[in-house]
């Protein structure tokens, strides 16, 4: 290997370590604090009545988790803090919980898209699929499958080699790569894509109808939370396209021998890809609020009421109001004393 491509390879490994130390802890911050205020505005009392929303907030739980899990480590990596370069059951349980929570949220969307297709059916009967009792059930299941059923190779294929938690054989890397494809990259877009196609078929029959079942208030609710959910479909889309391809690349070139050139450009192109998907589950809250007007009233509502507990509490706390109550009590009680001195001294003047 020759000098200016050692100077290469150096080059490229310095960039995905400063891509770990900063786009991480970026997309940590944004989104905590958006997913945060997406429980909020989805468990207020009037949308939280609405499956949907119920959809999209366990999305959320379940993208906080998965960024915590799956970008924390690297992170701590820059600095030569990162447990599950030295521990193999935390450097198992790591890539099991992301891939796991990345595969739930995915799927939340994936249901949250078919609730939609049958809320908007003129149809009774399939609209009776849509609701708050079968949601909760519905979500629980998806947790139970996904927790249980295509992960668990990960506590096999899995192990610390040269400082850093990876696969053990490319076997375990194809078996990986194709269940990660089938669960997350392919078939659940494809799925959300027809369904969209047959929601706006279903909306747009109802307008044309007349009416079709629906109450005029839970209609424009309803399509509110659609906008919303085909806001979040595309960006899944349009984030995923890189890690997608990548993934069918790397499955096409899994046996080959690749030079260590080679392998610092793939290794590059694998982190940008998975750094673009992190920004788009980090992003969901700005993407709501850049484009929807009624969410960010919902935001700036829940806003202004914590902003306002927050004042009561700093401005009344509760021992001084008590003491405050207390005080004036005794002022009230002396105020009756002391007039009455007062005109006892009057009359006294006068007399």
């Amino acid at each position: 290997m020759n000098a200016s491509s050692k100077s290469t390879i150096e080059y490229f490994n310095f960039i995905r370590f400063q891509l770990n130390r900063y786009i991480p802890i970026t997309c940590l911050i944004l989104g905590s604090i958006g997913h945060i205020l997406n429980i909020l505005v989805f468990t207020r009392p009037l949308i939280r009545t609405n499956p949907c929303s119920i959809y999209f907030v366990s999305g959320s739980i379940a993208n906080f988790i998965s960024l915590y899990v799956g970008l924390i480590t690297p992170f701590l990596g820059t600095y030569n803090l990162d447990p599950t370069q030295t521990s193999n059951i935390l450097c198992e349980i790591r890539f099991y919980l992301r891939y796991s929570t990345i595969t739930l949220s995915t799927w939340f969307i994936l249901l949250a898209c078919i609730d939609r297709l049958f809320s908007t059916s003129n149809n009774v009967n399939i609209r009776l699929w849509s609701s708050i009792y079968l949601t909760k059930r519905i979500i629980i299941l998806a947790i139970i499958i996904c927790f249980i059923c295509p992960y668990t190779q990960v506590f096999y294929c899995y192990t610390i080699s040269g400082a850093s938690c990876t696969y053990t054989n490319q076997t375990c890397k194809l078996l990986n790569e194709i269940i990660l494809l089938i669960c997350n990259s392919c078939l659940p877009p494809i799925l959300m894509i027809l369904t969209s196609i047959l929601t706006i078929r279903n909306v747009k029959y109802s307008n044309h109808v007349g009416g079709g079942g629906y109450c005029c208030r839970r209609r424009r609710r309803d399509v509110q939370l659609i906008r919303l959910l085909f806001i979040q479909v595309f960006s899944f889309i349009l984030f995923g396209i890189p890690i997608t391809a990548h993934k069918i690349y790397s499955y096409s070139i899994i046996y080959m021998i690749k030079s260590p050139l080679r392998i610092a450009i793939d290794n590059l192109i694998n982190q940008i890809s998975i750094e673009i998907s992190y920004i788009c589950n980090s992003t969901i809250f700005y993407t709501y609020s850049l484009t929807s007007k009624k969410y960010r009233k919902e935001v700036f509502r829940i806003l202004s009421l914590l902003f306002i507990r927050y004042r009561k509490i700093k401005i009344y706390p509760k021992q001084s109001i008590g003491s405050t109550r207390i005080n004036q009590n005794k002022i009230i009680e002396k105020i009756p004393n002391e007039s009455y001195k007062l005109n006892i001294r009057n009359r006294s003047e006068i007399l």
